[in-house]
């Protein structure tokens, strides 16, 4: 070395006392030559092997993605919740690890679960046009209490339109379906805007519910307000439809107050949220008795609001079906302009 040798040698002090590989460096090194470790050069020279998921992270990263909750994972798996939190936080760990090192099998294992969020929220998108409002978010978070009767007071309002089937025989069948599109539309912004749950359309008739399947302390005022909301949204919908030629929809709308069953209701291969009571069945028949562009009210209804109004005593009067007459409240028509 005081002579100036030009090489130099690396080595690990693991390797020193195996065979002669400290003479041989030496001897390379005073010829001018380098040496290192042959591990160095191993290291080097190959790239750093991804480290796959186990079979076990692979099957966990699959619940995961599939949006199972915690408890379900460790039901599945016959263990702990916590020992499966423990286990979700060490796979997340490690496809962080992965990603953060660029490597292809982290980042494919992050976008699996990325399009697994994306599907799932696709579908609750579906579910939610496909049920009442609410719903679909209390299966999507698991939630007790679908498979179970709910008894709640609840307001039901059931609009109809006057004089549909004359207007049906004499519209084409294409022009009236988009008509139908718009008319369900103001009415769904009328019953959501007041955090209603649109329960069901048929044909021209839509029925909501408040205080289900969320308890709301104001569900008639809320109902009332949604009624009122939709009678002066189709109001300004005749206005266009009158300057275009085409029928008009004048609607009728019933509001009944009172105690309900709420649950999924029908077989293992298809069920649907439905209230049944006195309430759903007086509201039908109240509609009835709304003329065109008015709202009818049940007495219960009336006496649930938080503030008088004005309207017309109807009755008591027999209802078709009901045994005992019926008082009830009928709200003039919105005027144009108002």
């Amino acid at each position: 070395m005081s002579e100036g040798a030009s090489g130099c040698a690396y080595l690990l002090k693991d390797g020193v006392a195996e065979g002669d590989q400290l003479a041989r460096a030496i001897r390379t090194v005073s010829s001018g030559g380098s040496v290192l470790d042959p591990k160095i050069v191993e290291g080097l020279i190959r790239p750093v092997a991804e480290t796959d998921l186990s079979p076990t992270e692979e099957e966990l990263l699959g619940m995961v993605a599939e949006g199972l909750p915690i408890k379900a994972i460790a039901a599945k798996r016959r263990t702990t919740p916590a020992d499966i939190a423990a286990s979700v936080e060490q796979l997340f760990f490690k496809l962080a690890t992965q990603a953060t090192g660029g490597r292809e099998m982290g980042l494919r294992n992050l976008r699996r679960l990325h399009q697994a969020i994306v599907d799932r929220e696709e579908q609750g998108a579906m579910l939610s046009r496909l049920l009442p409002g609410g719903i679909a978010d209390r299966l999507r978070l698991g939630r007790d209490g679908m498979s179970k009767t709910e008894r709640l007071v609840v307001t039901v309002l059931i609009s109809d339109v006057r004089g549909y089937s004359a207007i049906a025989e004499t519209s084409d069948p294409s022009r009236l379906a988009g008509q139908l599109k718009e008319h369900r539309t103001v009415a769904s912004d009328a019953i959501l805007g007041e955090r209603g749950t649109v329960m069901q359309f048929v044909g021209d008739s839509v029925m909501a519910v408040f205080g289900a399947p969320e308890p709301q302390a104001d569900h008639a005022d809320r109902a009332l307000r949604a009624a009122q909301s939709l009678q002066g949204a189709q109001l300004e919908l005749n206005r266009r439809w009158g300057s275009a030629g085409l029928p008009i929809f004048e609607l009728g709308i019933g509001l009944s107050t009172g105690l309900v069953a709420a649950a999924l209701i029908g077989s293992d291969e298809r069920a649907e949220y439905s209230l049944v009571g006195d309430a759903v069945n007086l509201a039908q028949r109240l509609q009835q008795f709304a003329s065109r562009g008015e709202t009818v009210l049940s007495e219960a209804t009336y006496a649930a609001l938080s503030h008088s109004l004005p309207a017309e005593r109807i009755g008591p009067a027999q209802v078709k079906g009901r045994k005992e007459p019926v008082t009830a409240f009928r709200v003039p028509a919105p005027q144009p302009g108002r």
